[in-house]
Protein backbone atom coordinates (compact mmCIF):
# COMPACT_ATOMS: atom_id res chain seq x y z
CA UNK A 1 0.00 0.00 0.00
CA UNK A 2 1.29 3.45 -0.51
CA UNK A 3 2.97 5.36 1.95
CA UNK A 4 0.48 8.32 3.51
CA UNK A 5 1.83 11.79 2.20
CA UNK A 6 2.82 14.43 4.63
CA UNK A 7 -0.48 16.58 5.62
CA UNK A 8 0.81 19.96 6.14
CA UNK A 9 -0.40 21.29 8.92
CA UNK A 10 -1.88 24.77 8.69
CA UNK A 11 0.15 27.38 10.25
CA UNK A 12 -1.52 30.50 9.84
CA UNK A 13 -3.20 32.31 6.59
CA UNK A 14 -1.48 32.89 3.35
CA UNK A 15 0.80 35.88 2.91
CA UNK A 16 -0.75 36.69 -0.24
CA UNK A 17 -3.68 35.95 -1.64
CA UNK A 18 -7.71 34.08 -0.27
CA UNK A 19 -7.71 31.67 2.22
CA UNK A 20 -10.83 28.97 2.18
CA UNK A 21 -11.79 27.31 5.83
CA UNK A 22 -13.40 23.83 5.34
CA UNK A 23 -15.47 22.22 8.82
CA UNK A 24 -15.16 18.79 8.60
CA UNK A 25 -13.31 16.17 6.37
CA UNK A 26 -15.84 13.72 5.75
CA UNK A 27 -16.67 13.37 2.01
CA UNK A 28 -18.58 16.52 1.69
CA UNK A 29 -15.67 18.47 3.24
CA UNK A 30 -12.71 16.75 1.43
CA UNK A 31 -14.61 17.64 -2.03
CA UNK A 32 -15.18 20.76 -1.37
CA UNK A 33 -11.90 21.57 -0.81
CA UNK A 34 -10.81 19.82 -3.71
CA UNK A 35 -13.03 22.76 -5.27
CA UNK A 36 -12.06 25.87 -3.55
CA UNK A 37 -8.52 25.16 -4.39
CA UNK A 38 -9.22 26.58 -7.68
CA UNK A 39 -10.34 29.85 -6.71
CA UNK A 40 -7.82 29.97 -3.45
CA UNK A 41 -4.56 30.18 -2.52
CA UNK A 42 -4.91 28.10 0.67
CA UNK A 43 -7.33 25.58 1.41
CA UNK A 44 -7.45 24.23 5.10
CA UNK A 45 -9.48 21.45 6.43
CA UNK A 46 -10.34 21.44 10.00
CA UNK A 47 -11.44 18.07 12.03
CA UNK A 48 -11.78 17.16 15.47
CA UNK A 49 -10.09 13.98 14.67
CA UNK A 50 -6.66 13.30 14.21
CA UNK A 51 -6.38 11.03 10.96
CA UNK A 52 -5.24 7.43 10.86
CA UNK A 53 -2.07 6.69 9.10
CA UNK A 54 -3.51 3.84 7.06
CA UNK A 55 -7.20 3.02 5.81
CA UNK A 56 -9.27 3.35 9.23
CA UNK A 57 -12.17 4.04 11.05
CA UNK A 58 -12.23 7.69 12.69
CA UNK A 59 -13.70 8.36 16.03
CA UNK A 60 -15.64 11.24 14.54
CA UNK A 61 -17.10 9.11 11.76
CA UNK A 62 -18.94 6.08 14.05
CA UNK A 63 -20.88 5.96 10.82
CA UNK A 64 -18.33 4.39 8.81
CA UNK A 65 -18.34 1.44 10.57
CA UNK A 66 -21.55 0.77 8.50
CA UNK A 67 -21.61 0.01 4.99
CA UNK A 68 -21.12 3.39 2.57
CA UNK A 69 -21.49 2.63 -1.25
CA UNK A 70 -20.98 5.60 -3.68
CA UNK A 71 -23.55 5.55 -6.50
CA UNK A 72 -22.69 5.71 -10.13
CA UNK A 73 -23.17 8.99 -10.32
CA UNK A 74 -20.82 9.84 -7.20
CA UNK A 75 -18.15 7.57 -9.30
CA UNK A 76 -18.36 9.87 -12.07
CA UNK A 77 -17.91 13.02 -10.35
CA UNK A 78 -15.07 11.39 -7.87
CA UNK A 79 -13.49 10.76 -11.16
CA UNK A 80 -13.46 13.68 -12.60
CA UNK A 81 -11.69 15.96 -9.65
CA UNK A 82 -9.64 13.58 -8.94
CA UNK A 83 -8.11 12.03 -12.51
CA UNK A 84 -6.61 8.50 -12.21
CA UNK A 85 -7.84 7.88 -8.30
CA UNK A 86 -9.06 4.52 -9.47
CA UNK A 87 -5.50 3.16 -9.87
CA UNK A 88 -5.16 4.63 -6.63
CA UNK A 89 -7.65 2.32 -5.49
CA UNK A 90 -6.84 -0.32 -7.01
CA UNK A 91 -2.91 -0.03 -5.58
CA UNK A 92 -4.52 0.30 -2.20
CA UNK A 93 -6.87 -3.07 -2.54
CA UNK A 94 -9.93 -2.02 -4.22
CA UNK A 95 -11.85 -5.05 -5.50
CA UNK A 96 -11.71 -4.78 -9.42
CA UNK A 97 -14.32 -6.51 -11.40
CA UNK A 98 -16.54 -7.03 -14.51
CA UNK A 99 -19.93 -8.08 -14.96
CA UNK A 100 -22.94 -7.69 -12.26
CA UNK A 101 -21.21 -5.30 -9.46
CA UNK A 102 -24.98 -5.19 -7.80
CA UNK A 103 -28.43 -6.82 -7.28
CA UNK A 104 -31.08 -4.86 -5.94
CA UNK A 105 -34.40 -6.75 -4.26
CA UNK A 106 -37.05 -4.50 -4.75
CA UNK A 107 -40.39 -4.41 -2.78
CA UNK A 108 -41.65 -5.92 -5.56
CA UNK A 109 -38.86 -8.66 -5.94
CA UNK A 110 -35.40 -9.01 -7.28
CA UNK A 111 -34.81 -7.19 -10.12
CA UNK A 112 -33.12 -7.99 -13.17
CA UNK A 113 -29.32 -8.20 -13.16
CA UNK A 114 -27.73 -5.20 -15.73
CA UNK A 115 -23.64 -6.16 -16.34
CA UNK A 116 -22.01 -3.13 -15.73
CA UNK A 117 -19.96 -1.47 -18.85
CA UNK A 118 -16.24 -2.45 -18.86
CA UNK A 119 -14.04 -2.87 -15.34
CA UNK A 120 -15.14 -1.15 -11.91
CA UNK A 121 -13.57 -0.95 -8.53
CA UNK A 122 -15.68 -1.28 -5.11
CA UNK A 123 -14.11 -0.12 -1.62
CA UNK A 124 -14.90 1.28 2.20
CA UNK A 125 -15.92 4.72 2.62
CA UNK A 126 -12.86 4.97 4.88
CA UNK A 127 -10.67 3.72 2.23
CA UNK A 128 -11.92 6.32 -0.65
CA UNK A 129 -11.93 8.69 1.81
CA UNK A 130 -7.82 7.83 2.92
CA UNK A 131 -7.23 7.72 -0.72
CA UNK A 132 -8.87 11.11 -1.64
CA UNK A 133 -7.20 12.53 1.71
CA UNK A 134 -3.95 11.28 0.21
CA UNK A 135 -4.54 13.26 -3.49
CA UNK A 136 -5.67 16.41 -1.47
CA UNK A 137 -2.15 16.26 0.54
CA UNK A 138 -0.54 16.49 -2.89
CA UNK A 139 -1.98 19.75 -3.46
CA UNK A 140 0.20 22.62 -2.50
CA UNK A 141 -2.56 24.74 -1.31
CA UNK A 142 -4.07 22.08 1.21
CA UNK A 143 -3.48 22.18 4.91
CA UNK A 144 -5.08 20.52 7.69
CA UNK A 145 -5.45 21.02 11.35
CA UNK A 146 -6.54 18.29 13.10
CA UNK A 147 -7.89 17.61 16.95
CA UNK A 148 -9.96 21.03 16.99
CA UNK A 149 -13.53 21.80 17.04
CA UNK A 150 -15.08 24.57 15.72
CA UNK A 151 -16.79 26.36 18.38
CA UNK A 152 -18.20 29.24 16.17
CA UNK A 153 -18.14 32.16 13.77
CA UNK A 154 -15.98 34.94 13.77
CA UNK A 155 -18.30 37.75 12.05
CA UNK A 156 -16.91 41.47 9.99
CA UNK A 157 -19.62 43.37 9.82
CA UNK A 158 -22.54 41.91 7.48
CA UNK A 159 -20.20 38.77 6.90
CA UNK A 160 -17.76 35.83 8.16
CA UNK A 161 -14.44 36.53 8.76
CA UNK A 162 -13.30 33.17 10.52
CA UNK A 163 -13.82 30.56 12.67
CA UNK A 164 -13.10 29.62 16.10
CA UNK A 165 -11.85 26.90 17.68
CA UNK A 166 -11.69 24.73 21.00
CA UNK A 167 -8.27 22.44 20.56
CA UNK A 168 -8.79 18.61 21.99
CA UNK A 169 -6.85 16.85 24.57
CA UNK A 170 -3.37 18.69 24.85
CA UNK A 171 -3.53 20.19 21.23
CA UNK A 172 -1.97 23.54 20.71
CA UNK A 173 -2.98 25.43 17.88
CA UNK A 174 -4.53 29.31 17.12
CA UNK A 175 -8.20 30.37 18.68
CA UNK A 176 -9.10 32.00 15.54
CA UNK A 177 -8.62 31.10 11.99
CA UNK A 178 -9.31 33.78 9.42
CA UNK A 179 -10.96 33.09 6.58
CA UNK A 180 -12.74 34.45 3.02
CA UNK A 181 -14.87 32.02 2.89
CA UNK A 182 -16.04 29.11 5.51
CA UNK A 183 -17.22 25.40 4.18
CA UNK A 184 -19.22 23.91 6.60
CA UNK A 185 -19.64 20.19 6.22
CA UNK A 186 -19.39 19.05 9.32
CA UNK A 187 -22.54 16.87 8.77
CA UNK A 188 -25.61 15.97 11.25
CA UNK A 189 -24.20 17.21 13.91
CA UNK A 190 -23.27 20.77 12.64
CA UNK A 191 -24.31 23.88 14.86
CA UNK A 192 -24.76 26.35 11.55
CA UNK A 193 -28.57 27.17 12.82
CA UNK A 194 -26.73 27.88 15.98
CA UNK A 195 -24.22 30.26 14.78
CA UNK A 196 -26.39 32.40 12.57
CA UNK A 197 -28.75 32.76 14.77
CA UNK A 198 -26.57 34.32 17.14
CA UNK A 199 -25.55 36.32 14.13
CA UNK A 200 -29.09 37.70 14.11
CA UNK A 201 -30.56 36.04 10.92
CA UNK A 202 -33.30 34.33 12.53
CA UNK A 203 -33.92 30.71 12.70
CA UNK A 204 -33.39 28.19 9.96
CA UNK A 205 -36.33 26.05 8.76
CA UNK A 206 -36.05 22.60 8.91
CA UNK A 207 -37.73 19.67 7.15
CA UNK A 208 -37.48 16.77 9.92
CA UNK A 209 -38.34 12.72 9.35
CA UNK A 210 -38.15 10.65 12.21
CA UNK A 211 -37.53 6.82 10.92
CA UNK A 212 -36.04 5.68 14.10
CA UNK A 213 -34.04 3.91 11.78
CA UNK A 214 -31.37 1.74 13.46
CA UNK A 215 -29.33 -0.73 12.09
CA UNK A 216 -26.05 -3.38 12.96
CA UNK A 217 -22.62 -4.10 10.69
CA UNK A 218 -20.10 -6.30 10.52
CA UNK A 219 -17.00 -7.25 7.94
CA UNK A 220 -16.43 -10.73 6.77
CA UNK A 221 -14.35 -12.63 4.19
CA UNK A 222 -15.76 -13.32 0.98
CA UNK A 223 -15.94 -17.69 1.47
CA UNK A 224 -14.28 -19.79 -1.09
CA UNK A 225 -16.65 -21.31 -3.58
CA UNK A 226 -19.41 -18.35 -3.19
CA UNK A 227 -21.23 -18.25 -6.85
CA UNK A 228 -19.91 -15.29 -9.11
CA UNK A 229 -22.98 -14.15 -9.74
CA UNK A 230 -22.89 -10.49 -8.55
CA UNK A 231 -20.61 -8.84 -5.70
CA UNK A 232 -22.93 -6.68 -3.91
CA UNK A 233 -26.78 -7.05 -2.85
CA UNK A 234 -29.57 -4.75 -1.60
CA UNK A 235 -32.48 -5.90 0.09
CA UNK A 236 -35.06 -3.45 0.37
CA UNK A 237 -37.91 -3.74 2.97
CA UNK A 238 -41.33 -4.88 2.06
CA UNK A 239 -44.63 -2.05 3.53
CA UNK A 240 -46.13 -2.76 5.52
CA UNK A 241 -45.27 -6.16 6.91
CA UNK A 242 -41.18 -6.53 7.08
CA UNK A 243 -38.96 -2.95 7.89
CA UNK A 244 -36.07 -4.69 7.78
CA UNK A 245 -33.55 -3.66 4.67
CA UNK A 246 -29.91 -5.52 3.97
CA UNK A 247 -26.88 -4.42 2.02
CA UNK A 248 -24.05 -6.58 1.77
CA UNK A 249 -21.18 -4.50 0.00
CA UNK A 250 -17.83 -6.23 -2.00
CA UNK A 251 -15.11 -3.81 -0.65
CA UNK A 252 -11.19 -4.22 -0.68
CA UNK A 253 -9.51 -6.80 0.06
CA UNK A 254 -11.82 -9.61 -0.44
CA UNK A 255 -14.07 -8.18 2.56
CA UNK A 256 -17.67 -8.08 2.71
CA UNK A 257 -18.86 -5.15 4.62
CA UNK A 258 -22.88 -6.27 5.62
CA UNK A 259 -25.10 -4.02 7.23
CA UNK A 260 -28.80 -4.58 8.62
CA UNK A 261 -31.21 -2.39 9.42
CA UNK A 262 -34.97 -1.69 10.27
CA UNK A 263 -37.40 1.59 10.49
CA UNK A 264 -38.95 2.37 13.64
CA UNK A 265 -36.00 -0.47 15.32
CA UNK A 266 -34.89 -0.76 18.95
CA UNK A 267 -31.82 1.79 19.62
CA UNK A 268 -28.51 -0.64 19.04
CA UNK A 269 -25.44 0.03 21.51
CA UNK A 270 -22.23 0.32 19.02
CA UNK A 271 -20.42 -2.59 20.90
CA UNK A 272 -20.62 -3.86 23.79
CA UNK A 273 -23.56 -5.08 26.18
CA UNK A 274 -26.33 -4.89 24.31
CA UNK A 275 -24.86 -5.02 20.94
CA UNK A 276 -26.07 -7.66 18.77
CA UNK A 277 -24.23 -10.80 20.02
CA UNK A 278 -23.35 -13.45 16.37
CA UNK A 279 -27.02 -15.23 17.07
CA UNK A 280 -28.91 -11.84 16.75
CA UNK A 281 -26.69 -10.43 13.76
CA UNK A 282 -27.58 -13.57 11.71
CA UNK A 283 -31.28 -13.77 12.89
CA UNK A 284 -31.65 -10.26 11.95
CA UNK A 285 -30.11 -10.90 8.64
CA UNK A 286 -32.74 -13.84 8.76
CA UNK A 287 -35.16 -11.29 8.64
CA UNK A 288 -34.85 -9.97 5.65
CA UNK A 289 -37.28 -10.62 2.84
CA UNK A 290 -34.75 -12.32 1.00
CA UNK A 291 -32.82 -15.15 2.26
CA UNK A 292 -29.96 -13.95 0.30
CA UNK A 293 -27.54 -12.19 2.92
CA UNK A 294 -28.46 -14.88 5.33
CA UNK A 295 -26.89 -17.49 3.36
CA UNK A 296 -24.21 -15.76 2.28
CA UNK A 297 -23.09 -14.47 6.16
CA UNK A 298 -23.93 -18.14 7.44
CA UNK A 299 -20.92 -19.49 5.85
CA UNK A 300 -18.55 -16.31 5.73
CA UNK A 301 -16.06 -15.85 8.28
CA UNK A 302 -16.50 -12.48 10.41
CA UNK A 303 -13.42 -10.40 10.78
CA UNK A 304 -14.94 -7.66 12.81
CA UNK A 305 -17.08 -6.88 16.02
CA UNK A 306 -20.55 -6.02 15.56
CA UNK A 307 -21.38 -2.21 15.56
CA UNK A 308 -24.82 -1.02 16.81
CA UNK A 309 -25.61 2.68 15.41
CA UNK A 310 -29.00 4.91 15.16
CA UNK A 311 -30.41 7.67 12.62
CA UNK A 312 -33.67 8.41 14.40
CA UNK A 313 -33.48 11.23 11.82
CA UNK A 314 -33.43 12.78 8.53
CA UNK A 315 -32.98 16.46 8.10
CA UNK A 316 -33.39 18.99 5.13
CA UNK A 317 -32.37 22.48 6.81
CA UNK A 318 -33.19 25.11 4.86
CA UNK A 319 -30.86 27.91 4.48
CA UNK A 320 -31.99 29.35 1.25
CA UNK A 321 -34.87 30.69 3.17
CA UNK A 322 -33.12 32.72 5.46
CA UNK A 323 -33.72 36.64 4.69
CA UNK A 324 -30.18 36.97 5.47
CA UNK A 325 -26.88 34.83 4.61
CA UNK A 326 -23.91 36.58 5.73
CA UNK A 327 -21.07 36.89 3.29
CA UNK A 328 -18.10 34.21 3.47
CA UNK A 329 -20.19 31.06 4.83
CA UNK A 330 -22.01 28.35 3.05
CA UNK A 331 -23.60 25.24 4.36
CA UNK A 332 -23.39 21.61 2.14
CA UNK A 333 -23.23 18.16 2.74
CA UNK A 334 -25.47 16.73 5.51
CA UNK A 335 -24.89 19.87 7.55
CA UNK A 336 -27.37 21.31 5.08
CA UNK A 337 -29.58 18.08 4.21
CA UNK A 338 -29.07 14.35 6.28
CA UNK A 339 -30.56 11.65 4.28
CA UNK A 340 -32.19 8.38 5.93
CA UNK A 341 -28.78 6.27 5.19
CA UNK A 342 -30.29 3.10 3.89
CA UNK A 343 -31.04 4.29 0.52
CA UNK A 344 -27.16 5.05 0.01
CA UNK A 345 -27.43 7.94 -0.97
CA UNK A 346 -25.26 10.52 1.21
CA UNK A 347 -21.55 10.17 -0.13
CA UNK A 348 -23.29 10.69 -3.86
CA UNK A 349 -24.88 13.23 -3.08
CA UNK A 350 -22.12 15.70 -0.99
CA UNK A 351 -20.29 14.55 -4.82
CA UNK A 352 -23.19 16.65 -6.49
CA UNK A 353 -23.07 19.34 -3.86
CA UNK A 354 -19.43 20.08 -4.60
CA UNK A 355 -20.29 20.12 -8.29
CA UNK A 356 -23.14 22.84 -7.28
CA UNK A 357 -20.20 24.90 -5.11
CA UNK A 358 -17.73 24.51 -8.20
CA UNK A 359 -20.25 26.01 -10.45
CA UNK A 360 -21.35 28.73 -7.71
CA UNK A 361 -17.52 29.82 -7.48
CA UNK A 362 -16.93 29.97 -10.80
CA UNK A 363 -20.19 32.22 -11.58
CA UNK A 364 -19.49 34.71 -8.55
CA UNK A 365 -15.52 35.01 -9.50
CA UNK A 366 -14.55 33.20 -6.80
CA UNK A 367 -17.20 34.01 -4.05
CA UNK A 368 -16.25 37.50 -4.17
CA UNK A 369 -19.90 38.51 -5.43
CA UNK A 370 -22.46 39.84 -2.53
CA UNK A 371 -24.72 37.06 -3.59
CA UNK A 372 -22.74 34.22 -3.71
CA UNK A 373 -23.73 32.37 0.14
CA UNK A 374 -27.28 32.99 -0.77
CA UNK A 375 -26.93 31.73 -4.27
CA UNK A 376 -25.19 28.95 -3.27
CA UNK A 377 -27.74 27.91 -0.90
CA UNK A 378 -30.57 28.11 -3.45
CA UNK A 379 -28.64 26.23 -5.76
CA UNK A 380 -27.93 23.41 -3.36
CA UNK A 381 -31.48 23.12 -2.29
CA UNK A 382 -32.72 22.77 -5.88
CA UNK A 383 -30.02 19.70 -6.27
CA UNK A 384 -31.36 17.98 -3.14
CA UNK A 385 -34.88 18.29 -3.87
CA UNK A 386 -35.23 14.98 -5.72
CA UNK A 387 -33.06 12.87 -3.81
CA UNK A 388 -34.99 14.03 -0.94
CA UNK A 389 -38.17 13.55 -2.35
CA UNK A 390 -37.69 9.83 -3.37
CA UNK A 391 -35.80 9.00 0.37
CA UNK A 392 -38.70 10.60 2.18
CA UNK A 393 -41.20 9.54 -0.20
CA UNK A 394 -40.19 6.00 0.77
CA UNK A 395 -39.90 6.58 4.34
CA UNK A 396 -43.40 7.71 4.57
CA UNK A 397 -44.63 4.57 3.41
CA UNK A 398 -44.35 3.51 7.18
CA UNK A 399 -47.62 4.03 9.18
CA UNK A 400 -45.88 5.20 12.15
CA UNK A 401 -43.03 7.60 10.47
CA UNK A 402 -43.73 11.37 11.05
CA UNK A 403 -42.57 14.06 9.39
CA UNK A 404 -42.66 17.71 10.31
CA UNK A 405 -41.97 20.71 8.19
CA UNK A 406 -43.37 21.16 4.76
CA UNK A 407 -45.63 18.61 3.49
CA UNK A 408 -45.01 16.49 0.33
CA UNK A 409 -48.92 17.25 -0.46
CA UNK A 410 -50.77 14.40 -2.75
CA UNK A 411 -47.63 14.48 -4.94
CA UNK A 412 -45.94 11.71 -2.86
CA UNK A 413 -48.59 8.96 -2.59
CA UNK A 414 -49.30 9.29 -6.15
CA UNK A 415 -45.45 9.13 -6.55
CA UNK A 416 -45.56 5.97 -3.97
CA UNK A 417 -48.32 4.33 -6.32
CA UNK A 418 -46.30 4.82 -9.59
CA UNK A 419 -43.07 3.86 -8.85
CA UNK A 420 -44.95 0.51 -7.17
CA UNK A 421 -46.64 -0.42 -10.93
CA UNK A 422 -43.04 0.48 -12.32
CA UNK A 423 -41.09 -1.78 -9.70
CA UNK A 424 -43.96 -4.83 -10.47
CA UNK A 425 -42.98 -4.49 -13.88
CA UNK A 426 -39.57 -4.17 -13.79
CA UNK A 427 -39.09 -7.29 -12.33
CA UNK A 428 -39.56 -9.26 -15.89
CA UNK A 429 -37.95 -5.99 -17.36
CA UNK A 430 -34.54 -5.55 -17.80
CA UNK A 431 -35.19 -2.22 -19.86
CA UNK A 432 -37.56 -0.81 -17.17
CA UNK A 433 -35.19 -2.09 -13.97
CA UNK A 434 -32.45 0.25 -16.26
CA UNK A 435 -34.72 3.23 -15.72
CA UNK A 436 -35.20 2.68 -12.17
CA UNK A 437 -31.40 1.93 -11.02
CA UNK A 438 -31.10 5.22 -13.25
CA UNK A 439 -33.40 7.68 -10.99
CA UNK A 440 -31.96 5.48 -7.71
CA UNK A 441 -28.29 5.86 -8.91
CA UNK A 442 -28.94 9.75 -9.49
CA UNK A 443 -28.27 9.07 -13.23
CA UNK A 444 -31.44 10.48 -13.97
CA UNK A 445 -34.36 12.38 -12.37
CA UNK A 446 -37.56 11.38 -11.16
CA UNK A 447 -39.59 12.54 -14.33
CA UNK A 448 -37.48 10.33 -16.32
CA UNK A 449 -39.76 7.42 -15.52
CA UNK A 450 -43.19 9.10 -16.98
CA UNK A 451 -42.09 8.67 -20.53
CA UNK A 452 -44.70 7.41 -22.70
CA UNK A 453 -43.02 3.95 -23.70
CA UNK A 454 -42.59 3.51 -20.06
CA UNK A 455 -45.61 4.10 -19.05
CA UNK A 456 -46.99 1.62 -22.06
CA UNK A 457 -44.71 -1.10 -20.64
CA UNK A 458 -46.26 -0.65 -16.75
CA UNK A 459 -49.98 -0.41 -18.75
CA UNK A 460 -49.15 -3.63 -20.81
CA UNK A 461 -47.72 -5.66 -17.34
CA UNK A 462 -51.12 -4.84 -15.53
CA UNK A 463 -53.35 -7.37 -17.74
CA UNK A 464 -50.50 -9.69 -17.59
CA UNK A 465 -49.91 -11.88 -14.48
CA UNK A 466 -46.56 -13.04 -16.21
CA UNK A 467 -45.25 -9.61 -16.79
CA UNK A 468 -45.49 -9.06 -13.17
CA UNK A 469 -43.23 -11.96 -12.14
CA UNK A 470 -39.84 -11.67 -11.29
CA UNK A 471 -37.40 -14.00 -13.73
CA UNK A 472 -36.00 -15.32 -10.62
CA UNK A 473 -37.42 -16.12 -7.20
CA UNK A 474 -34.33 -14.36 -5.03
CA UNK A 475 -30.98 -12.71 -5.25
CA UNK A 476 -29.34 -15.50 -6.23
CA UNK A 477 -30.15 -17.87 -8.96
CA UNK A 478 -31.84 -21.15 -7.63
CA UNK A 479 -28.51 -23.06 -8.43
CA UNK A 480 -26.63 -20.56 -6.94
CA UNK A 481 -28.60 -20.65 -3.38
CA UNK A 482 -28.68 -24.49 -3.48
CA UNK A 483 -24.84 -24.07 -3.84
CA UNK A 484 -24.32 -22.08 -0.67
CA UNK A 485 -26.82 -24.15 1.45
CA UNK A 486 -24.12 -26.93 0.85
CA UNK A 487 -21.77 -25.10 2.19
CA UNK A 488 -20.74 -25.59 6.10
CA UNK A 489 -21.50 -22.94 8.54
CA UNK A 490 -18.85 -20.51 8.99
CA UNK A 491 -16.34 -20.87 12.39
CA UNK A 492 -17.29 -17.68 14.40
CA UNK A 493 -13.97 -16.94 16.33
CA UNK A 494 -13.83 -16.81 20.58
Amino acid sequence: MPEEPVLRSYDGPPEQGRHAVVIGSGMAGLLAARVATEHFEQVTVIDRDRFPERPDHRKGTPQSHHAHGLLPRGHEIVHGLFPGIGDDLRAAGATVAKGVGAVVVSPAGPLPALPSPGEFVMFSRFLLEWTIRRRLAALPQVRFLQGADVVGLEADGAGVSGVRLRHRGDADGPDVVPADLVIDCSGRSSKAPDWLRELGCGDVPEDVVNTGLSYASRFFERPAGFPDEWLSVLINGRSPDNPRAGLLLCVENNLWHVTVGQVLGDRLPAEGAGAPDDAAFLRMAGELADPTIYEAIRVAKPVSPIRGYRTPTNRLRRFEKLKRMPTGFVVTGDAACAFNPIYGQGMTVAAMDALVLAEALRRSEGGRSADFAQAFQADLAKNVAAPWFVATSEDLRWADVRMTGARLGLVAPIGRRYMDLLLRAAVHDPELTAVYLGIIFMLAPPKSAVAPWIIARIVRSLFSRRLRQPLQEYALSAEGLAAVRKLPDAVVPA
